[in-house]
This record gives structure tokens, C-alpha cells and sequence, in this order.
């Protein structure tokens, strides 16, 4: 399972191809761990702090 999809970034932006492929190696270390309920967390917390870093990339700070 990957987090997020490395191949849709239209603005061909590096830096969000970065996140996005960092994000992926760390769930697939994550996702060595014996299933329980905090790696589920961790997974989820990781899957959101990709999504936030992507939009600040995208986006800049507001």
C-alpha cells in the first residue's frame, strides 16, 4: 500500500515528487511492523502529514 500516488502531479513540481516518494519508502518501513493499532495510527498520521506537506508545496504558506 502506498500512501499516496507519486505519478499525478501535474505541475511536475520535484519537490512534491519527493514528498510523495519519501512518504511511500516510510509507509513501506511502517508497514514491516506487526500489525496493532499504533502503526494503523501511524499509517493515517503519515497519510495526512503527505497530504499537508503536498498542499504547502502546491500552495506556498497562506
Amino acid at each position: 500500500m502506498s500512501v499516496t500516488d507519486t505519478k499525478f502531479n501535474p505541475s511536475g513540481d520535484p519537490a512534491i515528487h519527493a514528498i510523495k516518494t519519501k512518504a511511500n519508502e516510510l509507509t513501506a518501513e511502517i508497514e514491516n511492523l506487526p500489525p496493532s493499532r499504533r502503526r494503523a495510527v501511524a499509517l493515517t498520521q503519515l497519510e495526512t502529514a503527505s497530504m499537508w506537506a503536498v498542499k504547502a508545496a502546491a500552495c506556498g504558506d497562506d
